[in-house]
């Protein structure tokens, strides 16, 4: 697909938007309007700009800052699924065992600064 200047930047926005708060639950076409761009040029030009579907990305941004906060607060890991976008601990469990093969308790007993 071809990109054009005016949709890069507007990529480039999209990104930032996620950026800016990973707690946030953000829907294609949200973002879409917000950067200036269609929702099927954001999904398909994000991939091919960023190598990653969006919310891909947007996985991949909460379960860094997830175990970023795991290994360097004490906050409990209720409050950092909250943090990173899930209103559910239960899901943020399932969700971050899944992408670290590993659950958070568990992390952080292995990763914690001391």
């Amino acid at each position: 697909m071809f990109l054009s200047v005016y949709d890069i930047e507007c990529l480039q926005k999209a990104k930032a938007i996620i950026d800016k708060d990973i707690s946030n639950h953000f829907s294609i076409a949200d973002i879409a309007a917000t950067a200036g761009i269609g929702s099927t040029k954001l999904k398909k030009g994000f991939k091919q700009q960023y190598g990653t579907g969006l919310f891909a990305y947007l996985r991949k941004q909460r379960m860094e800052m997830a175990a970023i906060l795991l290994s360097s607060s004490n906050k409990s890991i209720k409050q950092i699924a909250k943090a990173t976008g899930f209103h559910y601990t239960s899901n943020f469990n399932t969700a971050f065992t899944k992408y670290f093969k590993t659950s958070p308790a568990r992390f952080r007993i292995f990763h914690q600064i001391k």
